[in-house]
C-alpha cells in the first residue's frame, strides 16, 4: 500500500510539472509570435511611411522655383535619397517573405519612376507625372494588401 501512495504522488508531481512546462512553452511561443508580429508591423509601416515621405519631398522639390533644370533634377534625386527609401526597402526585403519583398519592390521601383519623371523636367500637372503617380499609387495599394495578408497570417 505504501508503494501505491508513493507512486501516485510521483505520478502527480510528474503530471503537474509537465503541465506547467507545457503551459510555459505555449506562453513563450505566443510571446515570440507577438514580438515578431509587432516588429514586422513596425517595419512595414516604417517602409511605407518612408516611401510616402520621399514622394512628398520630391513633389516639394519639383514645385520649387529652379532656374536650372539640372539643379531641379538634383534636388529631386536628393529628396528621394535623403528620405531613406533604399534602407527601408532593404530591411523589408531581407526579413520578409518573397511575396512581401516583391510587393515592396514594385512600390519602390514605381516611386523611382516618379522620381525620374519629375527629374526629367515634367511638372506636377503633367500627364507623365500623373501617370507615374497613378502607377505608384496602384503598386503601393497592392503592397498594402500583401502586407496585411502577411500580418494576418502571423496573428493566427
Amino acid at each position: 500500500m505504501e508503494w501505491m501512495t508513493l507512486a501516485g504522488t510521483g505520478l502527480g508531481a510528474v503530471l503537474g510539472v509537465g503541465a506547467t512546462l507545457l503551459g510555459e512553452q505555449i506562453r513563450w511561443r505566443r510571446s515570440v509570435r507577438s514580438g515578431v508580429l509587432q516588429d514586422r508591423q513596425n517595419m512595414y509601416v516604417d517602409c511605407l511611411v518612408t516611401l510616402r515621405r520621399a514622394h512628398e519631398a520630391m513633389r516639394l522639390a519639383a514645385d520649387e522655383d529652379h532656374a536650372d533644370p539640372q539643379v531641379r533634377a538634383a534636388r529631386i534625386r536628393q529628396a528621394f535619397q535623403g528620405a531613406g527609401c533604399d534602407e527601408a526597402r532593404e530591411r523589408v526585403i531581407l526579413t520578409a517573405g518573397a511575396d512581401v519583398a516583391t510587393a515592396i519592390d514594385a512600390s519602390y521601383h514605381s516611386l523611382r519612376q516618379v522620381r525620374e519623371t519629375l527629374a526629367s523636367g515634367h511638372t506636377l500637372a503633367s500627364e507623365e507625372y500623373q501617370d507615374a503617380r497613378q502607377a505608384h499609387g496602384d503598386a503601393t495599394r497592392a503592397a498594402r494588401t500583401v502586407l496585411r495578408r502577411d500580418l494576418t497570417a502571423l496573428e493566427v
